[in-house]
């Protein structure tokens, strides 16, 4: 079998690849194209929950109700069990999976090492699929999401540790590469003229070799919008009504978000266009690597030399 583990980026359609394939799982599974449940049922956030360091208790493993060291390590057993399980199921060719918290969540060889270590055994090959988003669309779009899953904070310019490990491909680029060899790594921009019918999901199937079929279920878009104004009306909700109670969602925010998407249509957050400049400016000297290594040279005609300008005024 081969293996197509998609890592995301956050924010370059992730969501909507993932309710691609969980929608499609049996129609794909008879094409010889594994979509795995043990990880998640949709989202592969089990992936990166388990690969962690296991000195850390963060938000993916609390979403999972995990609460110690010893709770992680019977949930890895039970994953990597569980996926085997899954692979012997039928007769698959291929596999794939989802899950964008790999890209964000995984700061150290060791962890990628240990998932390259879990999966390895069962794939004659592995290809690691990454798309790229523009650095500035990718901040202000992280932050909307950030504050739709319970954050407090205003708008900003990231603290350096995320501009590290979240922002500056070329590191994170490489970690991957030295674990799982640069030839594994398919990198994609996340630009609507570079993606197969300008479509993510297309693309995503391009790479895997599947091809379309008129049968397959197309969901809806998977992401909730919401303007400034209901966006920070949000934000000052969170100080009252937090995500979590306990271990647990907090029940009595209900459906908050999907209401305040019902009234959201005016302009979208943003930071003053100097801001951004300079925070593109910090990307410049990776994105030229990371150009010249994936892309087979910078972008002609000026600007940033990786990603074309943003569209989005």
């Amino acid at each position: 079998m081969d293996l197509y583990l998609h890592i995301g980026t956050e924010k370059t359609g992730t969501s909507s690849v993932q309710n691609f394939f969980a929608a499609n799982r049996e129609l794909l599974a008879r094409k010889g194209v594994l979509y795995p449940e043990s990880p998640g049922a949709r989202n592969h956030i089990g992936l990166a929950a388990a690969a962690q360091d296991l000195s850390g208790m963060g938000p993916l493993r609390k979403l999972l109700g995990l609460k110690d060291r010893a709770e992680v390590e019977l949930y890895r057993r039970k994953l990597a069990a569980g996926l085997e399980a899954e692979y012997r199921s039928r007769a698959f060719k291929t596999v794939v999976m989802s899950g964008e918290h790999c890209s964000s969540r995984l700061v150290d060889d060791e962890e990628v090492q240990w998932l390259k270590d879990m999966l390895s055994p069962h794939f004659e090959k592995i290809k690691i699929v990454i798309y790229l988003r523009r650095q500035d669309d990718y901040l202000l779009s992280i932050y909307s999401t950030s504050v739709k899953s319970g954050a407090k904070f205003p708008l900003d310019i990231p603290p350096q540790r995320a501009i590290e490990t979240r922002y500056d491909y070329w590191p994170f680029l490489a970690r991957w590469a030295r674990v799982f060899g640069r030839d594994a790594i398919i990198c994609r921009k996340f630009e609507r003229e570079t993606l197969k019918n300008g479509d993510v999901v297309d693309d995503l199937l391009s790479i895997v070799g599947i091809e379309a079929d008129s049968n397959f279920e197309r969901p809806g878009e998977a992401n909730e919008s919401l303007d400034a104004e209901t966006l920070e009306f949000l934000r000052m909700f969170n100080a009252y009504v937090s995500r979590f109670a306990g271990n647990k969602l907090n029940p009595i925010r209900a459906n908050v978000v999907g209401l305040l998407s019902e009234i959201s249509s005016g302009p979208l957050v943003t930071l003053d266009k100097d801001q951004l400049a300079r925070f593109m400016g910090m990307f410049e000297e990776s994105n030229r690597k990371v150009a010249i290594e994936y892309f087979g040279g910078v972008r002609e005609g000026g600007g940033d030399p990786l990603f074309a300008p943003r569209s989005d005024k």
